[in-house]
């Protein structure tokens, strides 16, 4: 009964975050609120937190968000580890998002980092089929092993930069931060995708170690049996489609929604295909039984 409840609540808590936005564009709230934007990252940031619960166990979370939040915020602070400011890829933060760590990078921002790297995350092993019915741990250490989690961290990272193509024309536009320099994408340097393949890359990479000392794999909301509500991380992915896709109509810089929508929406559509793909070799059903 418990894993229903945590469904529900899930379902509810994304039913009142559509809701809020939609009250928030009916009642003409500039996008470039902070309170509106806190919130926002908030009830997502909640939502992650039940279905992380549900698919790592909470220390398996806890680790996920501690590496999810530092590594970025490392890599965001010292710019690229010196690699950004070597090749003049570097932004600077306004105070639109909030306050900073050591006055430099919004304390926000790795926490929007860890949301999306558990979503991207959770969809990259849905892609590799390594999401299990339960914990049971069936890898080995080899050589095979480690490319493969490299290559799972690359298109991890992919997948991440991906929704970047609209994320930072859109907070450009909102005066979230600023970039140092002209760059050829809608004035974003190249180097910044670069960026973020790598930074997700590395985190994951991390994080795969991490769970293959534990011998523990990602498994699906239902326990014992796959179910379709662990596809909910390809609607957060697509939720912030939609809402950077909004917030680019109001900041007018449409321009870059069709390449968004391309990317993300082919990454989405791999995911849910294969997802009922492996369903299917399995014969199991999707849907946990109500209890």
């Amino acid at each position: 009964m418990r894993k229903i409840d945590s469904n529900v609540i899930m379902m509810f808590l994304l039913t009142i975050t559509g809701v809020y936005f939609i009250l928030s564009q009916i009642l003409n709230i500039p996008t470039s609120n902070t309170g509106v934007i806190l919130s926002f990252i908030l009830l997502f940031f909640i939502i992650i937190v039940i279905h992380g619960w549900e698919t790592l166990g909470a220390r398996e979370l806890l680790v996920f968000l501690l590496i999810a939040y530092s590594i970025p915020l490392l890599y965001e602070y010292t710019d690229g580890l010196g690699f950004g400011g070597l090749v003049r890829c570097t932004c600077s933060y306004s105070n639109l998002l909030g306050p900073k760590f050591l006055g430099k990078v919004p304390y926000v921002i790795p926490l929007v980092w860890s949301i999306s790297l558990y979503c991207t995350f959770t969809m990259t092993n849905i892609i590799f089929n390594r999401i299990r019915i339960t914990h049971k741990f069936e890898e080995v250490t080899s050589l095979q092993w480690f490319f493969k989690i490299i290559g799972i961290g690359i298109v991890n990272g992919l997948i991440m930069a991906s929704s970047d193509l609209i994320i930072d024309p859109v907070m450009v536009a909102m005066g979230a931060w600023s970039w140092h320099g002209e760059g050829v994408y809608y004035s974003i340097p190249l180097w910044n995708y670069e960026g973020w393949i790598e930074i997700t890359a590395v985190t994951v990479v991390c994080y795969c170690v991490y769970l293959h000392i534990i011998k523990k794999s990602q498994i699906y909301i239902g326990g014992e049996k796959r179910s379709s509500y662990t596809l909910l991380v390809v609607v957060f992915y697509l939720a912030s489609l939609i809402v950077y896709g909004i917030y680019a109509v109001d900041e007018q810089v449409m321009y870059v929604i069709p390449w968004a929508v391309m990317t993300m929406g082919s990454f989405a559509v791999i995911v849910v295909i294969q997802f009922y793909r492996s369903y299917s070799k399995v014969g199991k059903e999707v849907f946990p039984p109500v209890e």
